[in-house]
């Protein structure tokens, strides 16, 4: 199932070893990709058909699964139990469950954070509503989470119909419903959706860890990280020379813009207008031009808009002395 086609794949294939399988005996039927929950006449009918499923295909094994000594029979996330002709359904979750879901203190806007608290008790109210053991494993899990007992007071962003997505980063609390606030007073078109800060899992790992290592031998860029080919990035450049900063950001490869950086700073008279040539003549007049040292400060930032606000945040928190004015205006402008 590690491919996103496997589960529709694992469906197509089973239905046709089901159709030449399922002949007689068999009360109850129903299937879940390849997780199958079977009620038969008899054991033997039930012994008959996973023997007909096995016999379809060298490749897949069928195993059973025979209800606990209290009679019940776990199936996704319910367990299900016969007694005296009355079916009894319970909300089930395994026991090598970690019970982890989104923590009260994370950076996640309040209303999501409600959400989750509301679809895990409107599952189990669904399945099994008003049992006492569902209930005190829903008090457990929420409270494992950091979430205690009282009302939370939420809010929902503006939703205009048919609006514009207007996709903005999660920053705080206090921020979110300011904007929120701005939005829906001025009756803009758009549907605002905060997307919050990546993960730790997000930031610590990579399934792709080997696939952008630098090609360039003695590249000037990469040295203790390979950082050339990274996209969606915000950056800080320090020249050697002086110690003056720049921060600037780009959604292409991350060599490209450094490039064009080093041809303004080595030859200043074709970019008059550019950052790195002003630099260069003003504070490196009668100097080489230095070697400069780059920080990589956020990356993988798709959305344009993103980039911009992380790189205006990083400019009023740095101060940098290599942007002109002008760029400082105008990246300022995002967040003033």
């Amino acid at each position: 199932m590690g491919m996103r086609i496997a589960p529709l794949l694992a469906i197509i294939y089973l239905d046709h070893i089901e159709k030449a399988s399922l002949t007689k005996g068999i009360i109850l039927y129903k299937r879940f990709i390849d997780d199958v929950f079977v009620i038969g006449s008899s054991y033997t009918e039930l012994t008959t058909t996973l023997a007909n499923l096995n016999s379809q295909d060298v490749n897949i094994k069928f195993t059973v699964e025979e209800p606990s000594r209290d009679g019940f029979l776990p199936f996704l996330n319910t367990k299900v139990r016969i007694c005296n002709g009355t079916t009894d359904i319970r909300w089930y979750r395994k026991e090598s469950s970690k019970n982890i879901i989104l923590h009260s203190r994370s950076a996640h806007p309040t209303y999501m954070k409600v959400n989750v608290v509301r679809n895990l008790i409107k599952t189990s109210e669904r399945i099994a509503a008003g049992v006492s053991e569902t209930d005190e494993t829903i008090q457990r899990i929420l409270s494992d989470n950091g979430y205690s007992s009282g009302g939370m007071t939420t809010w929902r962003p503006c939703s205009a119909p048919d609006g514009l997505a207007l996709v903005l980063p999660y920053l705080n609390e206090h921020l979110a419903k300011r904007v929120n606030a701005i939005v829906k007073r001025s009756r803009l078109p758009v549907r605002l959706i905060f997307q919050p800060p990546p993960t730790l899992k997000e930031i610590l790992t990579s399934s792709r860890l080997y696939e952008n290592g630098c090609d360039e031998e003695g590249c000037r860029y990469c040295t203790d990280q390979n950082i050339c080919h990274l996209r969606g990035t915000v950056y800080l450049i320090k020249c050697r020379g002086c110690g003056h900063r720049y921060i600037g950001e780009s959604g292409r490869p991350l060599r490209k813009r450094l490039d064009e950086h080093r041809r303004a700073f080595e030859r200043p008279q074709s970019y008059p207008n550019n950052s790195f040539s002003r630099h260069r003549t003003t504070v490196h007049t009668r100097d080489s031009a230095p070697e400069f040292e780059v920080v990589v400060l956020h990356r993988h930032i798709e959305n344009t808009l993103h980039r911009k606000i992380m790189e205006a945040r990083e400019i009023k928190r740095h101060q940098p002395e290599i942007n002109n004015r002008e760029e400082l205006a105008e990246a300022l402008k995002l967040i003033a």
